[in-house]
């Protein structure tokens, strides 16, 4: 009997035995709980809202699911810590309670926005401008995340006011001391309000080419023919020249031909009707937009400037794109054979006078 009266009299911070271990208790509930919650989530509302036609009750589901567990341990903090006397320290309790609900809040909030911009802007119809929508996300984020920032700091009893205020103070000083950062962050919303170029596009840039992989505030990514992912500045790509070959309409090619100087100006007459037959010859090729003429007198050779534009081939028709280059120089070199029509390389003569 004084065993059990030692026990029930034993105390922790004030509280009896029987006090804290409810708490413990209602603490150890969380994970059946959550784990029930989580399976009426899944097994019948998500299947309601499959059901309805109206989708915000789709995006409000999933938005559940993550944040549930964190909902569960605010809840079983609050109810069991109904049984404490707290006295001093209910101050400390209530603090603690108050960052229990700041976050699964502020992570609801997050997690439902980019359901929402997923779901009606991203799946909607028509052409869609996938890095604005990424980058509206992006700025939700941020302003959520630091919503809840200030939430925990006030709750901490800092005075956010005056935190905001030296913000502006402290703003001016980032600014000037992340001038490169913040450049790269305006050339990227540039690039993406002006719609140089999206994911998935084929540019060339300063002599690289390949496809761009994503496009970020600071950087975009950009994977080379060859597999290599480079990270480029977007700043490097605001001042520059980017050549979006995907809204090239159909494939123009233009190339240099040289021949060696002794040839005749007849012999160049011929060289031009062999370019323009194997052309008008080949089906891909657009008769109408065929240019070929003798350009210029070179440091080594007599050049002739070729031009000529596919019917429909487009930047994206690789295997076709390249056949019909294949089959136009095969051409033109059988061509030069059968007439004895030499091409240049480079040479130098040197006059030695006596």
């Amino acid at each position: 009997m004084d065993f059990y009266n030692l026990i029930i009299s034993f105390s922790i911070l004030g509280n009896e035995l029987w006090r804290i271990l409810v708490f413990v208790l209602f603490l150890f509930l969380i994970y059946p709980v959550s784990k029930l919650i989580k399976f009426i989530i899944r097994r019948f509302l998500t299947n309601w809202a499959n059901k309805t036609n109206f989708k915000l009750d789709d995006c409000l589901v999933r938005s559940l699911n993550p944040s549930v567990t964190m909902f569960i341990i605010a809840a079983s903090f609050y109810f069991g810590g109904n049984f404490l006397n707290k006295g001093i320290y209910e101050v400390i309790f209530n603090k603690i309670l108050n960052f229990l609900v700041i976050i699964p809040v502020v992570y609801f909030m997050i997690k439902f926005s980019t359901e929402i911009f997923s779901f009606y802007l991203k799946s909607g119809k028509g052409k869609r401008n996938e890095a604005a929508i990424d980058l509206l996300m992006s700025i939700t984020k941020i302003s959520l995340f630091f919503v809840g920032v200030l939430l925990i700091l006030s709750n901490l009893g800092y005075d956010v006011s005056a935190l905001l205020a030296g913000l502006g103070v402290g703003g001016l000083a980032f600014a000037l001391a992340a001038q490169d950062i913040l450049k790269n962050f305006f050339s990227g919303i540039a690039l993406i309000f002006d719609k140089t170029f999206k994911k998935g596009e084929k540019v060339i840039f300063a002599g690289n080419e390949g496809v761009i992989e994503k496009l970020n505030l600071r950087s975009t990514k950009l994977r080379s023919y060859d597999g290599t992912l480079l990270t480029i500045p977007n700043s490097m790509l605001a001042d520059n020249i980017v050549e979006n070959v995907t809204k090239i309409p159909v494939v123009k090619v233009k190339m240099t031909l040289g021949l060696v100087y002794g040839t005749s100006s007849k012999k160049i007459r011929e060289a031009k009707k062999i370019i323009l037959d194997v052309l008008t010859l080949h089906k891909d090729i657009d008769e109408g937009r065929t240019t070929v003429y003798f350009d210029h007198f070179g440091d080594y050779s007599l050049d002739l400037k070729v031009y000529y534009y596919s019917k429909n081939l487009t930047m994206d028709d690789w295997d076709e794109r390249t056949q019909m280059k294949e089959d136009i120089n095969l051409g033109i070199l059988e061509g030069f054979e059968k007439a004895k029509i030499d091409m240049a390389f480079p040479t130098q003569t040197i006059e030695l006078k006596k």
